[in-house]
């Protein structure tokens, strides 16, 4: 038990010498005031936003409405942690598991620092962890222990699933980020379902040596021009280049979804410091609402 406390301990001193210097006002500048919800119609006036206007209030009553809407004085972030098996990959300081552990501490000490709810669940085939949204210290170290502790008893992958249980049980509008490797088929529907109520970003997490690290025999591969599963021998010559282009093609599609359906998109090199990376998205983020 000493030494949990003192592996929560050291994470937690790292994690806030982040928090505290630039992160936590890349996140607030990032998230604050965008939520809004709405709160009256009222009659046009001169001046006022015509992209506000709600044309059905206007067609009934043949005068000009506009739609009010108040900031949400509270904001819920969720996080959903891919705890698959292929998050062990890399070495200690690369490890794909245990920088998507650090990214969502970081994350929930900066919506702790913001007096945002924070909210989590881990998965792997099936739902391994699931932490409501709250608020608190006390809530935010009982996740960070429940990361660092509680190690997957699942072997697969099933994001579907995972992200179907956040549909039921997050009713209120959030920021969900999703933390995996994406080494799955089969999701997108759940994630687009989800993206027209919440505010979705994906990180994904990926280590540049995963794709010369697997051995002999047959292997599953995704083809990058239909999307599905298919068997590759490892013995065969040309196996190595097919499979850099089917790791490839998992970024390549997501990419593309992502900028279709207006998600957000975050690219981690575990081998890479992440922190630039990070608050370069939130810095662009914040830079597009200020001028929408």
């Amino acid at each position: 038990m000493k030494e949990i406390i003192k592996k929560i301990r050291r994470l937690e001193i790292k994690i806030r010498k982040v928090v505290d210097t630039t992160f936590a006002g890349e996140y607030r500048s990032a998230f604050k005031g965008q939520g809004l919800e709405f709160d009256e119609v009222r009659p046009y006036q001169y001046g006022d936003d015509i992209r506000t206007i709600d044309w059905n209030v206007t067609a009934k009553t043949g005068e000009v409405f506009i739609k009010e809407f108040r900031e949400e004085r509270e904001q819920t972030l969720f996080v959903l942690f891919d705890v698959s098996g292929s998050g062990d990959f890399g070495p200690a300081e690369e490890n794909k598991r245990l920088i998507g552990t650090e990214i969502a501490s970081i994350l929930a000490f900066s919506a702790l620092r913001n007096q945002d709810k924070i909210g989590l669940a881990t998965f792997s085939d099936h739902i391994e962890q699931y932490f409501k949204p709250e608020k608190g210290r006390k809530h935010i170290l009982k996740i960070v222990r429940g990361l660092l502790t509680q190690p997957p008893k699942g072997e697969g992958t099933r994001l579907q699933m995972a992200l179907d249980f956040v549909k039921r049980t997050l009713r209120r509008r959030s920021i969900l980020l999703v933390i995996s490797d994406f080494l799955d088929e089969g999701y997108e529907q759940s994630l687009l379902h989800l993206s027209r109520r919440h505010e979705v970003i994906l990180i994904r997490l990926f280590h540049p040596n995963e794709v010369f690290a697997v051995g002999v025999g047959t292997i599953p591969v995704i083809d990058i021009e239909s999307g599905r599963q298919r068997w590759l021998n490892a013995g065969d010559i040309g196996y190595r280049k097919q499979l850099q282009e089917s790791f490839d093609g998992v970024e390549q599609r997501l990419r593309s979804l992502c900028q279709r359906h207006k998600i957000g998109f975050v690219s981690v090199n575990t081998r890479e410091d992440y922190l630039p990376v990070l608050e370069g998205y939130f810095r662009r983020r914040n830079h597009r609402h200020r001028h929408v």
